[in-house]
């Protein structure tokens, strides 16, 4: 790829942004002075899209030593640099300039922001995910420049969820810049404080005319004064009049121009200047705005942008959603392993993060990278996915190793890994040595046998069972704890092992009965039971495919870069005169088959020159109907979403945020995280999603984005072989995509959907194991949560080896409530999201009791006596 011709690209681009729109002394308070425009030099490294994180970095590396070169040349100079990926690459390619780095830093020329190891989308990763990212990147920051980061700095990222402004704050930021997601451009103040949905207060710094307002001015005074002075101007209304305002000087990848200081002093040298510029880094103009008086107060989120990254490249976010949950309960098991005993190795957990945490930069997690970047997510996503299964499987033998799984028959481990007892769907697979075996049966740790369902099995030569692979529903297994559950093989086929294949229509559990159509694989009804609700008003589980010819970014439109503000244009239902649905095309008729544990539907049929299948599963015991569907499709600019007309009237949509649950206005499309719900004050549905954050509700249907067949059209006048990305056309490939609903009584509240999604998005953790005494009981768990609305958010060993606990609350309701641990408590404090010690809390028979607002996030910090 030509890199020039990249460069060109973007500074065109940034020019079309801008059309949208000093003195070494320190200024005087805005009372009291002249005005003063504050200009901030900085570069935005892009972490990779266009090329990658190499080739990102032998791009952007020499402009960090053009900033050093100016720091040293010029004492009004100040520069500002924002991702830990790209200034520590520095530091150990260019270690000959590794002191003047750091002194500049220490003295407040050089001013580090952001605090994260890239700039993340925030809306699609979960809220731990943005947890780890501010642990790995301020933690170097700490360490390696004896600097603590609090300029929170998101300017290229697309849109904001409103638990930000409390995540933040608990992290030890003061304040968060901005570009994107404003809801009136025209009126919005760019400066006042930003309300989270708990309450926290952070103070925001919106950029009008974007992060490269001041970039490439001219170089004759005339012409600069004219075009520093419109920029200043342009600003009146946004700033409400305030005579202190703030531009940027750089751009994408943008190398510091070398005349910026000459010009500044040339300028500040009229007699006429109409104001100052005063070069400096963002807590300079902080501490301006911070002396003003009565700024306004603004609620709620940033959302929605750019719609089409939701489900472009969905693969990604399905990767995204795993690798999270995978080195998230790396992270317990390794809590666990170090409550018994055992050393663990904090350094290969991060080192499986690091990938993971690069590839949700705000363009890698959209999916909008031409293709050769892509292939080098997948590949990060491979390393981090091996690193971390290595790890959990070694964590997990050490946990069962001092589990007592004596006792007759296999033993198997069941492991909840959330913050309450559960009951859930269990998965295992044993072998057999012993000849003759014509089925098997399961039992429960108190030796009582519980229904199981074979789902495959391998025969010896005579017939009898070698192995078998074998669902069972594990009852009440406690909250972050284990249950050994054993299996013995039969003489006899046992009722275990029976699966009926039916012709009829229905599926049935406890909970709920549902009708298919046996053809298309539409529900054509699900009733819950308690009440005799019918939950839908039309055909659900239909999946649409409509024309969009759109880009990686956007639904229906090509990219306009320079967009900040929020999208409007309404989202419905799919337009049955142009949209084709999947329940109006047929093949052969599905089967329906069921067992003991689960009633099962499954389908597959042409859809269009595509296909479509489907399995719907209903278990025994639990309130779930689980989806799995599948296409193969060979459509370019398509987009595909499954849609559950429901028979809620004058409903309100709620969905799931990182760390809460926010309302939101129908016939828009949202990035959720595990859920949305659409109810009224009576009953509900909760569609459950596994890694796809693209939900919306229109006309009381729940509306689910599964993908789209799309690609770079244009960019910065680049040539199409420069941005090649069929990829995501996403061409004859099968992509798999899980999703759950769930009627209910009430509204999202009572029917705990936040539970709910991550319950389907944690599976029961099962493994086999030998038969030994051991420390630890067959059932035990470490700590219980409660009430119900607050949830467990992490649990995961510190650096000083305490345990970290986090919780919040989920439902938006003030609370008091209870960690009971079943461990001897040796020390308790709080603790923040940098899991720095915090106020020391008393403990009671080894509980802590506390205080929760609505929303609100509490970590704590323990010292746990070894077990």
């Amino acid at each position: 790829m030509n890199n020039k011709k990249l460069i060109a690209g973007l500074l065109a681009l940034l020019s079309a942004i801008n059309a949208l729109g000093a003195d070494s002394t320190k200024p005087s308070p805005e009372s009291e002075a002249a005005p003063v425009y504050y200009v901030i030099p900085h570069t935005h490294w892009e972490g990779a899209v266009f090329i990658t994180r190499e080739e990102y970095l032998e791009m952007g590396l020499p402009h960090i030593l053009t900033a050093v070169r100016l720091l040293k040349e010029h004492p009004n100079y100040r520069f500002t640099l924002d991702q830990v990926e790209y200034f520590r690459a520095f530091l150990e390619r260019y270690p000959e300039e590794a002191d003047a780095f750091r002194k500049f830093v220490a003295e407040g020329k050089l001013q580090i922001v952001c605090g994260l190891n890239i700039m993340p989308d925030d809306n699609m990763p979960s809220g731990e995910s943005f947890v780890r990212q501010m642990l790995y990147a301020k933690g170097y920051c700490r360490e390696a420049l004896g600097v603590e980061v609090k300029v929170g700095w998101l300017l290229d990222t697309f849109g904001h969820h409103a638990q930000l402004p409390q995540i933040l704050r608990l992290a030890g930021y003061n304040s968060f810049w901005f570009a994107r997601g404003i809801k009136d451009p025209a009126h919005m103040p760019s400066e006042f404080l930003w309300q989270g949905i708990d309450g926290t207060q952070i103070p925001a710094f919106w950029l009008p005319r974007g992060y490269g307002s001041l970039f490439s001015p001219p170089r004759n005074l005339a012409k600069f004064t004219a075009f520093v002075t419109q920029v200043y101007n342009s600003l009146a209304v946004n700033t409400r009049n305030a005579p202190d305002r703030v531009g940027f000087n750089g751009a994408d990848v943008s190398d510091p121009e070398i005349y910026l200081p000459d010009m500044v002093d040339e300028f500040n040298r009229q007699t006429n200047k109409p104001f100052t510029l005063c070069l400096a880094v963002p807590t300079d103009f902080e501490a301006v705005v911070a002396r003003r008086k009565n700024l306004p107060v603004i609620t709620g989120e940033r959302n929605p942008l750019f719609q089409g990254v939701y489900s472009t490249r969905i693969e990604l976010k399905q990767r995204m959603r795993e690798t999270e949950r995978l080195l998230t309960t790396a992270e317990k098991f390794g809590a666990l392993a170090q409550w018994l005993g055992t050393s663990v190795d904090h350094q290969i957990i991060w080192r499986a993060w690091e990938p993971a945490l690069f590839n949700v930069t705000h363009d890698l997690g959209s999916g909008v990278m031409t293709d050769h970047v892509y292939e080098d997510v997948n590949r990060g996503y491979d390393f981090a996915g091996k690193l971390g299964s290595d790890l959990l499987e070694s964590r997990v033998r050490d946990v069962v190793a001092r589990t007592d799984t004596s006792g007759q028959g296999v033993p198997v481990a069941v492991f909840n890994t959330l913050g309450w007892m559960r009951t859930d769907i269990a998965q295992g697979d044993v072998g057999f040595v012993e000849g003759d075996l014509k089925g098997f049966a399961v039992f429960d740790p108190a030796g009582k046998e519980v229904p199981a369902q074979l789902i495959a099995s391998d025969p010896y030569a005579d017939g009898g069972l070698r192995r078998v692979k074998f669902v069972f529903v594990a009852r009440d297994v406690p909250a972050m704890g284990c249950a050994v559950y054993y299996v013995v093989g039969l003489k006899s086929a046992g009722k275990s092992t029976e699966i009926v294949n039916e012709a009829c229509h229905t599926l049935e559990n406890d909970f709920y009965k549902a009708e298919v159509d046996l053809k298309t694989g539409a529900v054509t009804s699900l009733r819950l039971k308690a009440g005799d609700w019918e939950a839908l008003a039309g055909p659900a589980n239909v999946v649409a495919t409509e024309e969009d010819h759109g880009d990686v970014w956007e639904l229906f439109k090509t990219l306009n870069g320079a967009q900040i503000d929020i999208m409007t244009r309404p989202i419905g239902v799919p337009d049955a005169a142009k949209a084709r649905f999947s329940d109006k095309e047929t093949g052969d008729a599905g089967t329906i088959r069921r067992g003991p544990v689960f009633s099962e539907f499954q389908v597959r049929h042409p859809f269009g020159t595509n296909t479509f299948a489907t399995t719907i599963r209903l278990y025994q015991g639990v309130p779930r109907v689980d989806v799995e569907t599948k296409l193969v499709n060979h459509d370019k600019f398509v987009r595909y979403r499954v849609v559950v007309p429901t028979s809620v009237q004058n409903g309100r949509d709620f969905q799931e945020i990182p760390f809460g649950a926010i309302e939101r206005p129908t016939s828009q499309e949202f990035p959720a995280q595990n859920w949305a719900d659409y109810s009224d004050d009576t009953h509900g549905v909760t569609l459950l999603n596994r890694g796809l954050p693209g939900n919306n509700v229109a006309d009381g249907t729940l509306i689910l984005s599964l993908m789209r067949s799309t690609a770079i059209q244009s960019y910065g006048g680049f040539d199409q072989a420069a941005i090649a990305s069929g990829t995501a056309l996403e061409l004859g490939k099968e992509r798999t995509f899980r999703y759950a609903l769930v009627p209910h009584a009430g509204d999202w509240r009572q029917a705990n959907a936040y539970r709910a999604g991550l319950e389907f998005n944690n599976p029961l953790i099962v493994r086999k194991a030998s038969a030994h005494k051991g420390s630890l009981p067959g059932v035990w768990g470490l700590f219980d949560v409660s009430p119900g609305n607050v949830v467990l958010s992490a649990f995961k060993p510190a650096n000083d080896g305490s345990s970290i606990i986090r919780v919040y609350e989920a439902d938006g309701r003030a609370t008091a409530a209870t960690l009971k641990l079943h461990a001897k408590v040796l020390s308790a404090n709080e603790a923040n999201l940098m899991e720095d010690t915090g106020k020391k809390l008393k403990t009671q028979d080894d509980s802590i009791h506390f205080d929760l607002h609505p929303f609100e996030i509490k970590t704590f910090k323990l010292q746990l006596k070894n077990e």
